[in-house]
């Protein structure tokens, strides 16, 4: 029985993170579209674009604040939306989640060019918040998968407890944690990486490339084993 449950664990915790490993692939590779291909405005990572807007209010740069407060707005409704879904069972919150995700994305990557780009990063951005806010957590670990600053650090503290600690249990779990957060980190910067091959050689459609690590994030949610 014990064997059985340990299993079931085991295979809990594995699609865990390759669900956070697929969902950082997405956040990366959205982030990286959008901001070559839409106005150097980002999708998923806000601090950018806080930062940005500051820039343009001191240049007097009307047009740059509006685009980049509008992703920064639209992320915040997508945050108080998802954080009222969550009363849901998470379980029906992260399949309601990843297919409107989904949806959306493949939508959006068929709008005519001429769409107004307002509309276009505002969009990504509320369903990227419903993302961030609803994946949270790889095993005990809290971890994002739509912009990486706080990953690093908790790899940073991973390592560091894995080497300093006295306790041979605290450094087995730092190094759990360097690990599968450093997993993720990798992902992101994976989905970086294609996001950037893929915007100029298919402006039109590269969003798409964002939408296959959700459909199979969607089928672990599908099938994972109960806790």
């Amino acid at each position: 029985m014990a064997t059985g449950a340990r299993a079931a664990e085991s295979t809990v915790n594995a699609t865990h993170i390759v669900s956070a490993a697929l969902l950082a692939v997405t956040g990366g590779t959205l982030d990286a579209i959008v901001y070559l291909e839409h106005g150097h405005v980002f999708a998923n990572a806000q601090t950018g674009n806080v930062i940005f807007l500051g820039i343009s209010m001191v240049a007097g740069d009307w047009l740059q604040v509006l685009r980049h407060a509008a992703p920064i707005v639209a992320f915040l409704v997508g945050a108080v939306v998802a954080r009222m879904l969550m009363d849901t069972p998470i379980r029906r919150a992260a399949l309601l989640v990843l297919s409107l995700e989904i949806a959306t994305l493949t939508a959006v990557a068929f709008l005519p060019r001429g769409f107004p780009q307002l509309a276009y990063t505002a969009t990504i951005a509320f369903v990227s918040a419903f993302q961030v806010t609803t994946f949270r957590r790889v095993g005990r670990f809290t971890y994002n998968s739509t912009f990486t600053t706080g990953n690093l650090r908790e790899v940073a503290e991973g390592i560091a407890d894995h080497f300093s600690a006295s306790d041979p249990a605290a450094r087995f779990l730092g190094r759990r944690k360097a690990m599968k957060l450093g997993l993720v980190c990798t992902s992101f910067l994976t989905g970086a990486v294609l996001g950037a091959l893929v915007a100029p050689k298919f402006p039109a459609h590269a969003l798409l490339f964002a939408v296959p690590p959700l459909v199979a994030t969607l089928v672990l949610t599908l099938f994972q084993v109960q806790e």
